[in-house]
């Protein structure tokens, strides 16, 4: 490699490692907010979304790994408030290409994921979804 192909490519690696150290401290300044305000947890929350029939299953899970609704699951394993067998029945009877699986937020506190599963249940009802869940996700 040429020296000035060799310059280039040392100033690229640079940016691009100033780039995620930059990005790394940005994630740690919002981790200690989070933490500070007592909404950092190990809770996601995600919506299963489908176009056609506009309707849509808001979820709150433990842990990153959004679970899989044909896995076979134990009763500790299931997601929060999740009713399990109305969205396997809901998943069953649409065209399973046409869902669209999202995270809406991670990392939180189970009441701080309760509070914006709530909240993405009524913007969808007031869009005119149908929300499949058969309850609010707080108690």
């Amino acid at each position: 490699m040429s020296k000035k192909k060799l310059a280039r490519h040392s100033g690229e690696t640079k940016s691009a490692a100033s780039k995620t150290e930059a990005l790394r401290v940005l994630r740690l300044a919002r981790e200690a907010e989070s933490r500070s305000a007592g909404t950092w947890g190990e809770n996601s929350v995600g919506e299963i979304l489908h176009e056609s029939s506009r309707s849509v299953f808001v979820q709150v899970w433990k842990g990153a790994r959004r679970p899989d609704p044909f896995e076979s699951k134990t009763r500790r394993d299931l997601p929060h408030g999740t009713d399990w067998a109305a969205m396997i029945a809901w998943v069953n009877a649409r065209d399973a290409s046409a869902f669209l699986c999202r995270y809406v937020a991670r990392n939180l506190s189970l009441d701080e994921a309760r509070k914006i599963a709530d909240a993405r249940i009524a913007a969808h009802r007031a869009a005119g979804y149908t929300v499949v869940n058969p309850a609010p996700a707080s108690p």
